[in-house]
C-alpha cells in the first residue's frame, strides 16, 4: 500500500530542463531554422535522437557566450578612446 509520501513522489517528479528543437534555438537566437543548421556545421553542440536534432539549452547558452564578438566599429571606438584618454 502506498502512503502519502510515496504518492507525492509520483505526482511531482523532478524534471530536468527539456531539450530544445531547432525551432526553439532559432527563437532563442532570433534567427531562422536554416541559420541554426549552418551554426550546427560550425560547432553549435547538438545531438540526434534518431533523425531528430536536439540541443541542450545549457550548451547552447555556453556556445553563445564563447562565440561572442565585439562589433568592429565598437572595437575601433574603444581603441581610439584609449589612445586619446589613457586610463
Amino acid at each position: 500500500m502506498l502512503n502519502d509520501q510515496d504518492t507525492a513522489q509520483f505526482d511531482s517528479p523532478a524534471t530536468p530542463e527539456t531539450l530544445w528543437t531547432v525551432a526553439d534555438v532559432a527563437r532563442f537566437f532570433g534567427c531562422t531554422a536554416r541559420h541554426v543548421a549552418n551554426l550546427q556545421g560550425n560547432g553549435l553542440p547538438h545531438f540526434y535522437l534518431g533523425r531528430l536534432v536536439r540541443f541542450d539549452p545549457a550548451e547552447v547558452r555556453e556556445y553563445l557566450k564563447s562565440n561572442r564578438r565585439i562589433a568592429a566599429t565598437k572595437l575601433r571606438r574603444a581603441v581610439r578612446l584609449r589612445t586619446v584618454w589613457p586610463g
